[in-house]
């Protein structure tokens, strides 16, 4: 029963663009808003299901805004063209872990997906996008549920994702949709252990256009204007790494200072120094005080590092690399890098969530207000 799910729902998004095209061929004034739905397929990157393939399927349904008529600066300067919200459901009992030759399945994924699309290039009708994603997802089964596992550390969980689409218009009311995206599930370090799961996965669906709003120039309009040239910003902010199977964790002070070069709205550069300072040192207490990759025998850490931000009006997304100048680490990591969410209130005054890693494992989530001038 549970194999025959997939056909299903692929015959049922057929019958939904047949149904689309029949109702939707007189001329229709455009919309501006849109629902999408799309069956999916993905198999497990890390593969920890033994001889077997771990794979997953699921559906996503999305409300979809046009930001084609749009005013704001960063919709122009980065050719985006669509936001998007939408629910995500994967059913995970293929996607397996195998702990002394016994199975465990990771159960059922649901949460909020944001999106936004960003057109790479067009060839007559058909665009070809960019779609990255972030959001909120519910597992399951977890290690509190299934304790000789390792992956999913916590029922709560970020869900990170990069696609590569394609929207071929069928009729002036409904496109065809085919992707292939990368999707990544993990709580940040908030729970441990916290493998995360990975998987790439294939879609195809509908967009079909809803009601019969005209487009306008003042649509998404904003009265936002960030900082264009030559900044400084101070980010401050506090986080905990979890212990190995317990409900405590270890806090953590981040502190970053840096120079910023935004060539116009969306698009910057920045550099600068990140330190952080641990409220517990690892005392060679495996049991009690060991953090992994994120082990250090001295109170504070300290690197510099170097990045790109791209602002979407009051929110921007930023990734750094950086090297250590100092950290007295129990593995000799020299390198690591961030990725963070930023939220401006003002110009001049934001919030932000930074993720620490070591090579591919989260170190901490940093929570910090932003001040830049």
């Amino acid at each position: 029963m549970e194999n025959n799910r997939l056909p299903q729902l692929t015959t049922t998004v057929i019958v939904w663009l047949v149904l689309c095209l029949t109702t939707g061929r007189a001329q229709q004034p455009p919309s501006i808003h849109a629902l999408s739905i799309k069956p999916t397929y993905g198999l497990d990157m890390a593969n920890t299901g033994g001889g077997n393939r771990n794979f997953l399927y699921g559906l996503h349904a999305s409300y979809d805004r046009d930001l084609s008529a749009s005013s704001q600066a960063w919709v122009n300067l980065l050719n985006a063209k669509g936001l998007s919200f939408g629910v995500l459901w994967h059913n995970m009992d293929h996607m397996t872990e195998i702990v002394e030759s016994q199975a465990y399945t990771h159960g059922m994924a649901i949460g909020l997906l944001s999106e936004v699309d960003f057109q790479l290039l067009q060839a007559g009708s058909v665009k070809f996008l960019l779609t990255p994603g972030v959001g909120l997802t519910y597992i399951t089964q977890t290690i509190k549920t299934q304790p000789a596992t390792t992956t999913v550390g916590s029922h709560l969980n970020l869900a990170l994702s990069a696609e590569l689409g394609l929207e071929i218009p069928v009729s002036n009311r409904t496109s065809f949709l085919a992707a292939a995206n990368v999707l990544h599930y993990s709580n940040g370090g908030l729970k441990i252990p916290n493998g995360g799961i990975n998987t790439v996965n294939g879609s195809i669906g509908i967009k079909t256009a809803l009601g019969h709003a005209k487009h306008t120039p003042s649509a998404g309009s904003s009265n936002f204007q960030p900082i264009v040239g030559s900044s400084g910003e101070l980010v401050v902010g506090v986080g905990q790494r979890g212990k190995y199977r317990t409900s405590g964790g270890f806090w953590r002070t981040g502190v970053y200072g840096g120079y910023n070069y935004y060539l116009n709205q969306a698009v910057g550069f920045k550099a600068g120094l990140d330190m952080v300072y641990y409220h517990q040192v690892f005392d060679g207490n495996f049991e009690k005080t060991f953090q992994y990759y994120g082990s250090s025998y001295d109170r504070i850490r300290l690197g510099t590092s170097a990045g790109a931000e791209v602002a979407l009006g009051r929110f921007a997304i930023n990734g750094m690399f950086g090297k250590y100048l100092h950290y007295n680490s129990f593995h000799g990591v020299q390198w690591y890098w961030t990725s963070a969410l930023r939220y401006y209130i003002t110009p001049n005054i934001g919030l932000q969530s930074t993720l620490y890693m070591h090579r591919m494992q989260a170190d901490y989530l940093n929570w910090a207000l932003v001040f830049r001038i």
